[in-house]
């Protein structure tokens, strides 16, 4: 019984391998379109299992996903890609990512500079940082994440936790060395920053922001570099 079971989920795998890939636009094919259309602009990771709601099936959405991605790209400039091999969610990018922080409309540039901010620091310290240290720093530039700020806004501390955080800009890390030590929070790069936003686009805000020659910065940069060569 067990032996025939085996074989038919090995059959099942055959045949969900041997299905053809849907290269006509159909019904679900819009559905899935407009799913991601309507919820790219939140910046949070799509995943898959919404896509399938979307079409109510798996094995369909997995026909329709290399046209929906061609559509994507070829009519919208988008790129849309799994996160990392063992993530089950997506991402929108865009296939003319910004050259410049002042290429944003007014609204969107206090968000995007304070974000760039906090890469920045975290780059410098090595890639990772410890939440007060970070708070430390953005008070040094009289920003207090528990205080309205003149550029910035309102409800900081949620934006950089909670927002930035679902957006994948930031991954938070708890780390406790023993049952006696307080839990300490670290902050890193998020996987939609390592997508977005290259090393070397944060070497040309900090030289321009800490006014300093860009190749004062090669050690922070090579080190950043081996250590994503090490996680590929």
């Amino acid at each position: 019984m067990a032996s025939t079971s085996r074989a038919a989920r090995s059959q099942n795998a055959n045949l969900s391998q041997a299905t053809p890939h849907i290269t006509q636009v159909d019904d679900k094919v819009r559905a899935i379109l407009n799913y991601i259309l309507d919820h790219s602009a939140e910046q949070i990771p799509i995943k898959e299992k919404d896509l399938v709601a979307a079409v109510g099936d798996k094995i369909e959405l997995k026909k329709r996903l290399q046209l929906v991605t061609e559509l994507l790209s070829h009519r919208f400039g988008i790129i849309f890609k799994q996160l990392d091999a063992a993530s089950k969610c997506y991402i929108c990018t865009s296939e003319t990512p910004m050259a410049s922080i002042h290429e944003l409309t007014a609204a969107q540039r206090p968000q995007l500079t304070l974000l760039y901010i906090i890469l920045m620091y975290i780059f410098l310290r090595g890639n990772r940082t410890e939440d007060c240290k970070l708070y430390s720093m953005l008070e040094l530039l009289n920003i207090h994440v528990d205080e309205e700020h003149g550029y910035f806004g309102a409800n900081l501390r949620k934006l950089i936790e909670e927002t930035f955080v679902k957006q994948q800009y930031l991954k938070r890390e708890r780390s406790q060395l023993s049952a006696y030590d307080d839990p300490k929070i670290f902050f890193l790069w998020g996987l939609r920053a390592k997508a977005e936003i290259s090393y070397e686009q944060i070497v040309q805000f900090a030289s321009k922001l800490l006014n300093q020659s860009p190749r004062n910065f090669d050690h922070q940069l090579a080190m950043a570099q081996a250590a994503e060569n090490t996680e590929q």
